[in-house]
């Protein structure tokens, strides 16, 4: 994997788009158990708080997923017995345990129940957002995240490289062998292509044999030396795997307006320089450029 690329975490996010810390989410969630238990011995064992300890265990459910849930079901159904322990009133021991054990199985049924949601959920945003042959991101998501880290990389000034790759005699391959092997091919490529770049690199099927990859914090040098290594990886496949591509890299100017379709569409062009040429090649250009600037007078007349 590349070393020489600044590694950042990729964010993590709810399929609601909240976004909150497994641990932080267990560490409030118990800060809101003991408050509720607070409450729930000071008014007596008359008013029932058995509801409210519902809220910490779906957010922990929702957001740190079922056992932690389990965990904090379990802490909310004790202290609701022992709150009633410490004032019982009228209720007789067995019925503050057996409320108890009542309340333990509530909050994990309702904890299984979120859990499940929640999964649900997050597999559908990624069927959404996952090419399903190769487990890249699909088109519709490339763009999405590329346009992010386009923001990212203006506010910065650090550069960012977008890599187009076509897969050089797909169609011949399929032709000869069948699809089945041509979808092996692109799997291995996909596989390889993991195992080469960062986890923060965008890597994304653009759709038939054609592959789009954003580079956050990479120059032309650094794309190059990745692609390089991408490149010696497809050559160990079996057969060998043969891509054309195009590179473009650089800073994004905030006084240009560019945008990522402007840049994949350079990139493009520059691999179908390549493929032209001769199969297997490269073209690259270390800037990005932005939209011709328009010829005539501030009115808008041309000359």
């Amino acid at each position: 994997m590349n070393q020489d690329l600044p590694v950042r975490a990729p964010q993590q996010s709810s399929p609601r788009g909240v976004q909150l810390a497994p641990g932080l989410a267990v560490g409030v969630s118990v800060v809101i158990v003991l408050a509720i238990s607070v409450g729930d011995f000071l008014t007596g064992p008359y008013l029932v708080f058995a509801t409210f300890y519902l809220i910490p265990v779906m957010i922990t459910a929702w957001f740190a997923g079922r056992t932690p849930a389990l965990v904090v079901g379990a802490l909310a159904a004790l202290l609701g017995a022992v709150s009633t322990a410490l004032d019982p009133g009228d209720v007789t021991p067995p019925v503050y345990v057996w409320n108890g054990a009542f309340r333990f199985i509530t909050y994990a049924f309702v904890a299984a129940l979120v859990d499940a949601e929640q999964r649900a959920l997050t597999t559908i945003r990624l069927a959404s957002a996952i090419d399903p042959l190769t487990g890249l991101m699909n088109r519709r998501r490339f763009f999405e995240q590329a346009e992010l880290e386009m923001r990212r990389a203006r506010r910065s000034g650090e550069p960012i490289a977008v890599v187009y790759i076509d897969v050089d005699d797909l169609k011949l391959r399929n032709d000869i062998c069948g699809h089945q092997a041509g979808d092996e091919l692109l799997t291995e490529f996909a596989d390889r292509a993991r195992d080469t770049f960062r986890v923060t690199d965008l890597l994304s099927r653009l759709g038939g044999d054609e592959f789009c990859f954003l580079l956050p914090g990479a120059d032309l040098a650094v794309a190059e030396d990745a692609l390089d290594r991408f490149g010696t990886a497809l050559s160990r496949a079996t057969p060998p795997i043969r891509v054309s591509t195009g590179v473009v890299a650089g800073t994004v100017d905030s006084d240009v307006d560019i945008d990522v379709e402007t840049i994949v569409h350079e990139a493009d062009a520059l691999m179908y320089e390549a493929k032209m040429s001769a199969k297997g090649q490269r073209r690259s250009r270390p800037s990005l450029r932005g939209p011709e600037p328009r010829t005539g007078s501030d009115d808008g007349h041309v000359d």
